[in-house]
C-alpha cells in the first residue's frame, strides 16, 4: 500500500470517527430533551394504567390541566395520579386529558374529535371526573353561554350513553390568573378570565339542573395565585395535589 493510500484510509478512519462523535451526542441531546419535555408533562405521552379485575374505573376527563402540563415530576404528580395513590389499588385512574382541546366541536381543538376521547368513552369508566372549559374561552372559540352549554352537556351526555352508566362528578374549569403586572385582557395561552369565569357558572348550572355533584375548581383556586405555574393557567405539583385531594374527599363523600 502507498503512502498516500495510508493516510487517505487514516482520514477516512478520523472523519468516522468525529461523526459517530456526533450522532452519539446528538443523541445524547434528543434524550435529554425528551425527558425534560416527559417530566415536566409537555411530551402529550401518556402512562400505561391498564385496569385489573374489580377495580372501579376512574377517568380524568379535560384539557392540559388534566393532562399536567408543566407539572414537575409529572409521572407521579399530575392531578390523575395523585388522586391514583390517594384512592388506592382498589381504583383505576386513567388521564384522559388533552392539552389544548375544547368542549365546543366547533372550537380550535375539539375534545370530541381526539383519540383520547374514544378511548374514555371505550373505558367504560364507573367515575367520571368531567374539569374543561378554559380554552373554550378564548376568543377565537368563544361563542356565546347558550351554545357552550349546549355542547357541554352533549359532551357530558356522551359519556351518560353508554353501555355503562358512570357517577359523574362535574368540575368547573380552574381560575386564570394575570403574571407580571397585568390585571385586564388576557392571561397566557389567550385564555380569557372573565370566559372562564362565565364557564365556571354554566357547569354550576349544568350540575344542578342534572342533579350531578360539582367540584368547584374555580373557587378552591380563586385565592391560591401559589397553586399554578408561571403561566397563571396552569396547576403546578402543590396546585395538582389540591385538586387530586379536593376530589378525593368528594369521591369518599
Amino acid at each position: 500500500m502507498s503512502e498516500k493510500s495510508s493516510e487517505n484510509g487514516k482520514r477516512r478512519i478520523r472523519v468516522g470517527s468525529v461523526l459517530w462523535r456526533i450522532l452519539i451526542i446528538l443523541l445524547v441531546l434528543l434524550l435529554c430533551g425528551y425527558a425534560v419535555l416527559f417530566f415536566n408533562g409537555l411530551s402529550g405521552i401518556y402512562l400505561k394504567n391498564t385496569p385489573a379485575d374489580g377495580q372501579i374505573r376512574v377517568a380524568c376527563v379535560g384539557d392540559s390541566i388534566t393532562y399536567g402540563h408543566g407539572v414537575a415530576n409529572w409521572p407521579k404528580r399530575n392531578y390523575p395520579a395523585v388522586l391514583q395513590d390517594l384512592l388506592g389499588e382498589g381504583y383505576n385512574v386513567q388521564n384522559f386529558g388533552v392539552s389544548g382541546c375544547t368542549v365546543q366541536s366547533d372550537g380550535n381543538q375539539p375534545y370530541t374529535a381526539t383519540k383520547r376521547y374514544t378511548q374514555g368513552i371505550d373505558y367504560q369508566a364507573d367515575i367520571v371526573i368531567l374539569m374543561m372549559g378554559s380554552n373554550d374561552s378564548k376568543p377565537e372559540n368563544w361563542r356565546d353561554a347558550e351554545s357552550f352549554k349546549q355542547q357541554y352537556t352533549a359532551l357530558l351526555d356522551s359519556f351518560m350513553n353508554g353501555a355503562r352508566v358512570p357517577q359523574i362528578y362535574l368540575c368547573t374549569p380552574a381560575k386564570p390568573f394575570y403574571i407580571d403586572e397585568q390585571s385586564e385582557g388576557l392571561t397566557s395561552f389567550d385564555i380569557s378570565p372573565q370566559q372562564v369565569e362565565e364557564i365556571a357558572q354554566i357547569v354550576r348550572e349544568v350540575a344542578a339542573e342534572r342533579g350531578l355533584p360539582l367540584i368547584d375548581i374555580y373557587a378552591l383556586t380563586a385565592e391560591h395565585a401559589e397553586w399554578f405555574e408561571k403561566d397563571g393557567v396552569h396547576p403546578n405539583a402543590d396546585g395538582a395535589a389540591a385538586l387530586a385531594q379536593t376530589m378525593y374527599d368528594t369521591i369518599q363523600a
